[in-house]
């Protein structure tokens, strides 16, 4: 089943093949981590995202990842060339969609991540979990929260705009 958009309803969504397509990216995120083979195999095995790819350097020691969430959601991950200092990404926290926070949450936890915030229900008709990656970088999951069914997202931002007069 697809939406309107043909965009698939379960997340991290995967079509055959996918994992490894190479498009060009308006944007995406450089993350400079203390240890890339470490933080590309907890992104995979804890998250659930994908390799797209991943460089080998000197040694064959990865100086770069490619990871993907979906299609449109990719994350690089580059091995920091000094100490990375605390604290690291303050300000900034990378939000990806999924439909199951909960299980997204549940599965994080049970491989032992930190889960800074939720799972919980926001006022604008999403769910989401917020977890610490192993360098302490803010990755946010959210989706629709139960509510999303009883009241339009648009039914929202109204509210949000009315109140706001």
């Amino acid at each position: 089943m697809t939406t309107p958009h043909s965009i698939p309803t379960s997340h991290p969504y995967r079509t055959e093949n996918w994992a490894r397509d190479i498009y060009p990216m308006p944007a995406f995120p450089m993350i400079s981590v203390s240890d890339l083979a470490a933080s590309s195999a907890w992104y995979q095995s804890t998250l659930g995202f994908a390799d797209v790819f991943t460089m080998p350097g000197p040694g064959d020691k990865p100086i770069l990842a490619h990871l993907r969430w979906c299609k449109w959601a990719d994350v690089l991950l580059t091995q920091a060339r000094t100490p990375l200092e605390p604290p690291r990404g303050t300000g900034i926290t990378l939000n990806f969609m999924t439909f199951d926070v909960d299980a997204l949450a549940a599965r994080a936890s049970a491989a032992g991540a930190n889960i800074l915030e939720g799972p919980q229900d926001r006022p604008w008709n999403a769910r989401d979990v917020t977890i610490a990656d192993p360098d302490g970088y803010r990755l946010n999951f959210t989706g629709p929260s139960a509510s999303a069914k009883q009241v339009s997202f648009d039914e929202i931002v109204q509210r949000a705009r009315n109140s706001t007069r």
